[in-house]
């Protein structure tokens, strides 16, 4: 899959080369996720119908999941009746994940998506599917599968 970035607005920062961990996956349907929050936080771009959605697709993330899920050695520290679950039962902890994006509308975090074999101008989320974004990939890259 062609690597797909992110570039957005929050409040009055420009935001630029966010990734997006799963383009396409939700009508565009887009949140942004800060991780840490501190002097240099990690923003994630998630396609998901809601803002728990988008949490159980970062859990999920095989990449990125390890932000928010606990690992074993540390159960301990997370008092059950604490504790939150992410889709796959693993623990999570979301103290230092913040979610930008409004529910109850059509686009939660309004964003454009830029890539290689895409226009320079970026696309909307929801103009992917438009783009044959991977087969031009594909054919960039020599991969025939």
């Amino acid at each position: 899959m062609a690597q797909i970035t992110a570039k957005a607005k929050l409040g009055d920062h420009e935001l630029g080369d966010i990734e997006v961990i799963n383009p396409g996956d939700w009508c565009g349907r887009t949140w942004l996720l800060e991780i840490g929050g501190s002097y240099t936080p990690l923003f994630l771009i998630v396609e998901a119908d809601s803002a728990s959605d988008a949490i159980d697709e970062l859990a999920d993330n095989e990449k990125y999941g390890h932000h928010i899920v606990v690992d074993e050695d540390y159960l301990d520290d997370y008092p059950e009746e604490d504790r939150h679950y992410g889709p796959s039962g693993q623990v999570l902890d979301l103290d230092h994940l913040a979610i930008h994006g409004a529910e109850g509308t059509a686009i939660p975090f309004p964003c454009r998506y830029y890539g290689d074999n895409l226009p320079d101008e970026g696309v909307l989320p929801a103009e992917l599917d438009e783009w044959d974004w991977d087969s031009t990939f594909a054919e960039q890259s020599g991969d025939q599968s």
